[in-house]
């Protein structure tokens, strides 16, 4: 795409200053081991400090795609009892990296840490039971939630909102876990309190406190709740209306991952709504989400390439990307408008790139 001026002009300072704000990542479950592991390796001081330091090394080579040497670290200390090794392993065999996929063997080594009461286990393997037999893992997440663990009471909250495994819907009993997992500091947990009282699931709404639960979510690393935050302000909702502050939160979940705040922001780019127009930045922002698996997001990106915005027209790879996103209704609209204007040749080729994209 071809890049357009940038213009903030006299709103650029107050848009810095809402968007500098430190962006504090979710825990990731590589994460989660690090102090798992950290805080349950207990032979001895000594042994304990080796543990740390060849488990800590095992899981950087996780995240830089050696999964086969940290195995062979992770096994060895996984066969001494050590709770954090023997969870990242099991994750390991769920997902088939560095050794054969085995949802057998997983189990096997998280049956290990929940005789030792390792809440993240419990949690692990109360998701692999929900299918095979959802009273255990109904029983899992409750052993965990009693010890505390936010994500056992995230699932809960879920679990009871929706009447899942079983169990008959309270939002009352909802909101109690959701609750817990807030003041257990889960982001996502503070998240959803904020969506209760937003909509008044099993708590009187009230849009002032839902406000403030969306940005305390958001400044937690619940990536999502930018996006909540900045409607906030574009609509003055429970805030006093500040397109500014709303561009600002955009740019924060943007940077965050959240590809509802990437689409937004895209959205005030290719209209120069509040911030100055470029066309440039707002495909960026597009293909980005459309990475992410955002339906929206490749949508708005293929009715750029559709009607030759900011760059050619591409009416085939508008087709590619409408196909990919059909599961949205105005993606699915356009894909059967779109089809009405092509050639059978340029059906074609748009079909085989997408049979080669579903390879892939």
């Amino acid at each position: 795409m071809t890049r357009s001026s940038f213009r903030i002009g006299s709103n650029v300072s107050r848009i810095v200053l809402v968007a500098i704000v430190a962006i504090v990542c979710q825990r990731t479950a590589f994460s989660r081991d690090v102090v798992n592991f950290t805080r349950d390796s207990t032979t001895n001081e000594m042994a304990a400090n080796y543990s740390i330091i060849e488990v800590r090394e095992a899981i950087s080579q996780c995240r830089a795609g050696d999964f086969a040497k940290a195995v062979l670290v992770l096994e060895k200390y996984a066969n001494k009892n050590d709770i954090g090794a023997t969870y990242v392993l099991a994750n390991l065999y769920l997902d088939g990296l560095g050794v054969e996929k085995s949802e057998e063997t997983a189990i096997e080594l998280l049956n290990k840490n929940v005789a030792g009461d390792h809440t993240p286990s419990m949690v692990k393997l109360g998701l692999i039971k929900e299918t095979q037999s959802p009273a255990e893992a109904m029983q899992l997440y409750k052993q965990a939630s009693a010890s505390n663990d936010s994500m056992a009471q995230l699932r809960l909250g879920e679990i009871f909102e929706k009447g899942a495994l079983g169990t008959r819907a309270n939002q009352k009993q909802a909101f109690r876990y959701y609750e817990k997992a807030h003041q257990a500091k889960n982001a996502m947990g503070t998240f959803h309190v904020a969506r209760c009282y937003d909509e008044g699931v099993g708590v009187s709404p009230n849009a002032l406190e839902s406000t403030r639960l969306f940005r305390q979510a958001a400044m937690s690393g619940a990536g999502l709740a930018n996006a909540v935050v900045a409607r906030r302000y574009f609509e003055g909702k429970g805030v006093d209306a500040d397109p500014v502050a709303a561009i600002g939160w955009l740019t924060r979940g943007s940077q965050a991952g959240s590809t509802e705040a990437m689409v937004l922001l895209g959205e005030r780019f290719e209209n120069g709504d509040v911030i100055g127009k470029d066309i440039n930045r707002a495909g960026q922002l597009y293909s980005t989400a459309t990475k992410l698996g955002d339906p929206v997001g490749a949508y708005r990106l293929a009715m750029l390439y559709k009607n030759g915005v900011g760059t050619k027209p591409d009416p085939v790879r508008a087709y590619v990307l409408l196909h990919g996103a059909k599961a949205y209704p105005k993606a699915a609209e356009a894909l059967k408008q779109l089809a009405e204007t092509l050639s059978e040749e340029q059906i074609a080729f748009a079909q085989k790139k997408i049979d080669q994209a579903g390879k892939k």
